[in-house]
């Protein structure tokens, strides 16, 4: 997939091409509301779709304008197709209005530098160009799909107007161009500009790539820029020479909308609901101590800590009000693979009610694990009694979505980059 990908880019004479990989959480979510603490999280690629979002950008001589595009798979062929273009409006009165349409990531990233950088918005308005956007990342999956898309916008557009690390492009009152101001901006994009309910993990985690164990102390009530310190990443997979994590994702089939789940848990926990503080406070002690485990590569008593992270937010989200907790699809998957003798732990990423769940496993079992998990998914699925008699309470209707689950094996992955 990925050389068809990059065979399509470069067909388009491209004057640059950016990447942004894909991210899990290992403790989760405290997303929106990691403001109090530190968590672990991974940016990764996948070894057949490399879970990315894809965006190029050319100068012409027309009209700017933007297109989407997706890659279809046939067989063992793959297709990209246009899905949609329109004309880049200009005038920043009509962005706001384009903040509910198809390419609502596209106007926000724009009015958010717009916002940021003066000189940015003087290149913008003197410059025609064309560009293009695409992503392997399963819509609303709970992999920082969006986070994705955005992070390639504001990192592509630095390049091209050189305003990447530029001291010389930026006014007195405003801060140079780098990833984390880029980390910052993309925050702002969803929670102030697009009013989706996010927080600065994903964001900083796939703009800096690799296996990061970051603090957000004093990030809770998300100031505007330099009004709160920015994020601490320290990046634990080169420092403690970890290779590879043995893991299995699996996407339900099942979109869901993190941000309205983030809201609810953000709101009670502004409110000092104390059950999803105890909560909270509990996963914040897993998450440090998970650093200790990661740094040994223990995949064994890592995975205790990752069974006791998912029952602690199975009980945080139904405290919350969400019936089926980190949701029916999500414990589905679970439980169809947690009882293997090879797999360590299986829990959510992401913010749940559909999205992925992974497994830690045996390294050396990677293959046959996903084989396994694959083929009791297949017969679920496709067997109404074996459905019935493994999940009694759950409704049938449940596994239509999950006909659509998809299984990756991944890699970690650098940041956001140019190709």
């Amino acid at each position: 997939m990925i050389n068809e990908i990059l065979s399509f880019l470069r067909e388009q004479n491209p004057d640059i091409v950016i990447q942004a990989p894909s991210r899990i959480n290992l403790i989760n979510p405290l997303d929106a509301v990691e403001g109090d603490f530190w968590m672990p999280s991974v940016a990764i690629n996948g070894y057949t779709n490399p879970l990315s979002a894809f965006f190029y950008i050319k100068k012409t001589s027309d009209k700017s304008k933007i297109k989407s595009f997706s890659i279809k798979e046939d067989t063992d062929k793959f297709s990209i197709i246009m899905e949609k273009e329109e004309f880049i409006s200009k005038d920043i009165l009509d962005f706001k209005k384009k903040f509910n349409e198809t390419f609502r990531l596209f106007y926000g990233s724009i009015y958010r530098f717009y916002k940021t950088c003066s000189i940015f918005w003087r290149k913008f308005m003197e410059t025609e160009f064309e560009i293009g956007i695409l992503t392997t990342i399963p819509r609303q999956s709970g992999l920082g799909g969006s986070s994705a898309i955005i992070i390639s916008i504001l990192y592509g557009f630095s390049k091209f107007f050189d305003l990447l690390n530029n001291l010389s492009s930026i006014s007195k009152d405003e801060f140079p161009i780098n990833i984390d101001i880029i980390s910052e901006m993309a925050t702002k994009v969803e929670d102030s500009d697009l009013k989706i309910t996010a927080g600065y993990g994903d964001r900083y985690v796939i703009a800096k790539g690799g296996l990061l164990f970051c603090s957000y102390y004093g990030k809770l009530h998300h100031k505007e820029l330099s009004m709160e310190p920015l994020a601490v990443c320290d990046r634990i997979d080169k420092t403690y020479n970890i290779k590879e994590l043995p893991l299995i994702i699996c996407y339900s089939g099942v979109h869901h909308k993190s941000g309205n789940v983030h809201e609810k848990l953000r709101n009670m926990y502004l409110q000092e609901d104390p059950r999803i503080i105890n909560g909270y406070r509990r996963l914040a002690e897993l998450s440090w101590k998970s650093r200790f485990l990661l740094m040994k590569q223990d995949w064994k008593r890592l995975g205790v800590i990752l069974k006791e992270n998912s029952r602690i937010m199975n009980d945080i989200m139904k405290d919350a009000g969400f019936r089926h907790g980190i949701g029916l699809a999500n414990n589905i998957l679970i439980s169809l693979i947690e009882d293997h003798h090879d797999v360590y732990a299986v829990k959510l990423t992401g913010a749940g009610g559909g999205g992925s769940v992974f497994a830690l496993v045996k390294p050396d079992k990677i293959d046959s694990v996903k084989k396994e998990w694959q083929e009791r998914l297949y017969e679920i699925v496709m067997n109404e009694k074996s459905f019935s008699s493994l999940f009694p309470t759950y409704p049938q209707e449940i596994r239509k979505y999950l006909k659509n689950a998809q299984f990756f094996k991944i890699s970690i992955s650098e940041g956001v980059k140019e190709i």
